[in-house]
């Protein structure tokens, strides 16, 4: 039996380093492939990084831009939802009180009353939405809720009109609680009277959404809307059918007519996200040309770098053969 030489010690050793080297070749290929980029930026640029690390911090301003982005375009939709609650609100409720007035029927008068409330509680519930953990109709104070509760408002309004016994006495309290300090701006509103801030979305477009609940066209339908409410207390104007069906036809005009005014503020509202949608599709457009300047740089070709990985492949099958044949020779002599 004869001892396995030194030489061919040495030949398996070397065949395993380069099998090892070809398998570690292949390896960085594949990741090549997949990333498009090479694996050896600095070898690329030959140690200039300047151009290079210009255009990574770009992408990184963009990504910071592309996520103020899309959550602003989202509290502009959630927003033009909320204050869309507020207009179909005004129209409906609107159209109902106005239509209950007409045979002063006070069935009707106390029942539009009743669906006026309701819906006032669904009209402070959206003004009190919060979206991404931020109140958005309450100003710079985002933490806060917008509006107190419809309880606390409605109770407010009723002990400025306790006693009072005229339709023109109880239109003006309730004009003068949302109008005057003490009242709306005390009482309702619990948010702050200093706009959000500006949302940078790009490196020279910014946009405010600075909606609040203090809006005038948002304060007169929760005044129409709250006029109506009341109507729901059998108690107020009780005995006087006439002027409880003036009442309610007011408060269904005065809903009708905020409405157009509302609807200012929509159209206002969808500006920006007119505007937002642009800037998004523009850092869009920047991405993309970032992503060609940087593959100017760093990209590789996906043939060369295939035609590369084939070659490898090939010397990785012929390393497989010698390695296995000269494992068999190996073993033969050692038997012999």
């Amino acid at each position: 039996m004869s001892l396995i030489s030194m030489g061919d010690l040495a030949q398996s050793l070397g065949l395993r380093t380069r099998n090892a080297e070809v398998k570690a070749q292949f390896t960085r290929l594949t990741e090549e492939m997949v990333s498009g980029v090479t694996s050896d930026p600095a070898a690329r640029v030959r140690g200039d990084f300047r151009p290079l690390g210009a255009i990574e911090r770009s992408l990184t301003m963009l990504d910071a831009y592309d996520l103020a982005t899309s959550e602003t375009k989202s509290t502009a939709e959630v927003m033009q939802a909320a204050l869309g609650v507020l207009s179909d609100t005004a129209k409906e409720i609107g159209s109902t009180l106005v239509s209950s007035s007409s045979g002063q029927h006070e069935n009707m008068i106390a029942a539009a009353g009743q669906e006026a409330d309701e819906q006032f509680r669904q009209v402070i519930a959206a003004l009190n939405t919060r979206f991404a953990g931020r109140s958005l109709f309450a100003g710079d104070a985002t933490d806060a809720p917008a509006l107190a509760s419809a309880d606390t408002i409605l109770s407010s309004i009723g002990s400025a009109i306790s006693g009072l016994i005229s339709v023109t006495d109880i239109e003006t309290a309730i004009d003068n609680w949302f109008n005057s300090p003490g009242g709306f701006d005390t009482v309702a509103y619990q948010g702050s009277t200093t706009a959000v801030g500006t949302v940078r979305l790009n490196e020279t477009e910014t946009v405010r959404l600075d909606v609040t609940a203090m809006d005038p066209a948002i304060r007169d339908v929760l005044k129409s809307l709250a006029t109506g409410a009341l109507l729901a207390d059998p108690a107020l104007l009780s005995g006087s059918p006439v002027q409880r069906s003036l009442l309610a036809e007011s408060a269904g005009e005065g809903l009708l007519t905020a409405d157009s005014a509302l609807t200012d503020v929509r159209a206002l509202l969808g500006v920006r996200q007119e505007k937002i949608e642009s800037i998004e599709t523009e850092n869009s457009a920047n991405r993309k040309t970032l992503l060609l300047a940087r593959d100017g740089v760093i990209g590789l070709d996906p043939y060369e770098t295939a035609t590369q990985m084939e070659a490898v492949e090939s010397q990785i099958d012929t390393l497989y053969t010698v390695t296995a044949r000269l494992a068999r020779l190996s073993f033969t002599n050692y038997m012999s």
